[in-house]
């Protein structure tokens, strides 16, 4: 064969690798393309508001009836989402809905009623106003078109934190989840993100939203979600609303489905409860996390400053004191140990959750801990610590170390050692 004809099966071989490669990625590995490689992703960073609609019901002849794709009624869910194409991240933040926010035209009340006052127009104006942030866009899903999406997926695996039993009349649904490892229906998907019946009422629900949102997330990238997108195109359209087009929708989906897991990041408004339950936000707080939305990031991790809670989920009894102690004594001075939840079984895996978008504070808690356990970039920890650490059995070996080596007695103790003993 002429040189030339074999010059021209290797460039050919070499497209077809390359083209062969580019597809797996595509399909299999989207995280691995930059997001300008993505078919069809984003070229400039984005801020979306997405909105989850409460079940709304209209009289008739003296009967209540469900609007089923009605998208008129109060927020149940309210995200904020940054996606940024130039360091492939997705920030979302979500806001509780009984957050006390000026509501142009209506004053000073619940968030969740701007969208039954004006829509998502009027919500958006008042999110943008309480985090002096502009947004570019708008997504409004009503919860029945959920349902429909997590059936045609074929469910979502979720990881249940507790037992979860309701009967919520509003939605004529039955919640009854036991605690562990789940692939939920869209009935029971709808039960997760709506039970608020625990201590901590709403802030809890956003709490099980940021898990549902991790979950989904992670089904999205299972290379048969592809298979699912006409379908999923025709429930959009019947349940959703939106300023944006169908093409732009589907660049936003495909973007966020390719950012890789460790430059995902959720966090909850921060703030407080007011004397009547409602949610006031910090202000000095939703400055850091705004600026951490437009690309900032903190300077560095002081332990001192960090605000941990540990919390044992292990099988092993009082090992979250070990713990603590095992913490102080590498320079953390605010570290509280709190129960787990009733009810909740033993884990293998520790996992230290960036309560308040602050992974650098999480990472340094983990090199701390020799790189033991995930690091979550969610506010679903305890809501007054800056850092939680939830531990399971693989954090014994760090302690065992620990343990082994020789302790050096202080003859004296200090009246501020002993308030941090335990």
């Amino acid at each position: 064969m002429p040189p030339n004809d074999w010059k021209r099966i290797y460039i050919l071989s070499a497209i077809l690798g390359i083209l062969v490669g580019y597809l797996y990625a595509l399909v299999f590995r989207p995280s691995l393309l930059p997001p300008l490689l993505r078919l069809g992703g984003l070229h400039e960073p984005k801020t979306i508001l997405f909105l989850g609609v409460d079940v709304v019901y209209n009289e008739r002849e003296g009967v209540k009836k469900a609007e089923r794709s009605a998208l008129n009624g109060r927020s149940d869910t309210i995200m904020l989402a940054r996606l940024d194409p130039y360091s492939n991240s997705l920030d979302v933040l979500s806001i509780p809905r009984d957050t006390q926010a000026n509501i142009p035209g209506y004053g000073v009340q619940k968030i969740n009623a701007a969208n039954a006052y004006g829509g998502p127009e009027l919500t958006m104006r008042t999110v943008s106003s309480l985090l002096d942030l502009p947004i570019d866009n708008y997504l409004i899903l009503n919860v029945q078109g959920l349902v429909e999406m997590i059936n045609e997926l074929g469910g979502v695996t979720v990881e249940i934190p507790k037992p979860m039993h309701y009967m919520d009349w509003t939605a004529k649904l039955r919640i009854d989840l036991t605690p562990g490892f789940h692939t939920l229906t869209g009935n029971q998907a709808m039960g997760f993100v709506r039970f608020r019946h625990d201590a901590l009422g709403d802030i809890g629900r956003v709490q099980r939203q940021e898990i549902f949102i991790r979950a989904l997330l992670d089904r999205s990238i299972r290379p048969d979600s592809w298979l699912h997108i006409p379908r999923l195109i025709s429930i959009a359209q019947e349940y959703m609303d939106t300023n944006m087009s169908m093409p732009f929708v589907l660049k936003v989906a495909n973007f966020m489905r390719g950012v890789p897991k460790n430059n995902r990041h959720m966090v909850m408004l921060p703030g407080r409860f007011s004397g009547t339950g409602d949610w006031l936000a910090d202000p000095d707080d939703v400055h850091k996390i705004v600026a951490k939305f437009l690309g900032s990031s903190f300077v560095s991790s002081e332990r001192q400053r960090i605000k941990l809670v540990v919390i044992n989920a292990s099988s092993t009894p009082n090992l979250a004191y070990r713990l603590a102690r095992y913490l102080r004594a590498r320079g953390y001075s605010w570290v509280v140990v709190k129960s787990a939840e009733a009810g909740a079984a033993p884990t293998q895996h520790t996992r230290i959750i960036a309560q308040r978008a602050n992974p650098e504070d999480a990472d340094q808690v983990r090199s701390d801990l020799n790189r033991t356990g995930e690091v979550i970039y969610a506010s679903v920890g305890d809501i007054e610590s800056g850092v939680t650490v939830i531990a399971g059995d693989d954090i014994m070996p760090v302690l065992a170390v620990d343990d082994n080596k020789p302790k050096v007695r202080s003859r004296r103790r200090t009246a501020g050692a002993l308030s941090h003993a335990i």
